[in-house]
């Protein structure tokens, strides 16, 4: 059987490419990761993902598969054999990508938009963040969480909000967000921590100083061209 031949064009500090990474990462899979500058973008990149021309892009013998939760998604069926990153009964994979999606939509988001916002509209969403989270505790209720939506193991909901936590303390130190108390959100909090434990987490997360530095020169760059 011919080896197959893996790339993965990211960037490091990319949240959406961290996904793409802790899913290969937690099925094993070898791959190699190809650093992009992003300033100007490389005609790989270009190439490889025309329509958004964004990292990260999986290129899997020769095939481009673009967007992070499509590559997470195409990794847990490319790779059957080192377990699933949905459920099997078809109810539990509906509510899956339901809160997959309020995750996306309703926290992974927010943070960012808090880091660039001022005045009102930073306590604005600073609350609307505050509250998602008191409404994805009860995700974690619903599912029975243990410590991950999947269970034991990862699962595509935790990749999808695994970055977060990456970020986490850059939107405390920068922006400011506030966590429910482990009292409000006990699953929260026990996903943050077994989620930064994970081996995928070690490889997928970057130097949370080196973070910090690349977010600062992000804010004065947003606060130049306004």
């Amino acid at each position: 059987m011919a080896a197959e031949d893996v790339k993965l064009l990211s960037f490091w500090a990319s949240p959406y490419a961290m996904r793409a990474i802790l899913a290969l990462e937690a099925k094993g899979v070898n791959y190699e990761s190809i650093e992009e500058n992003l300033n100007p973008k490389s005609q790989l990149l270009l190439e490889s993902n025309p329509i958004y021309e964004k990292i990260p892009v999986l290129l899997h013998n020769g095939k481009a598969i673009p967007e992070s939760l499509i590559i997470v998604l195409y990794v847990d069926e490319a790779w059957p054999e080192h377990g699933g990153f949905l459920p099997k009964d078809p109810y539990a994979r509906a509510m899956t990508h339901f809160w997959s999606d309020f995750i996306d939509k309703k926290i992974f988001e927010v943070p960012f938009s808090a880091l660039k916002a001022k005045g009102e509209e930073k306590e604005a969403a600073l609350k609307e963040l505050y509250d998602n989270l008191l409404t994805l505790e009860s995700g974690f209720i619903k599912f029975d969480a243990k410590p991950f939506f999947n269970g034991s193991s990862i699962g595509y909901a935790d990749i999808c909000l695994a970055p977060f936590v990456a970020w986490l303390p850059v939107f405390v130190d920068l922006a400011g967000i506030r966590l429910p108390t482990a009292e409000e959100a006990p699953h929260l909090h026990k996903f943050i921590g077994a989620i930064r434990e994970h081996p995928a987490a070690k490889v997928a997360f970057p130097d949370i100083e080196k973070l910090a530095a690349f977010s600062r020169s992000l804010q004065q760059r947003w606060a130049a061209s306004t």
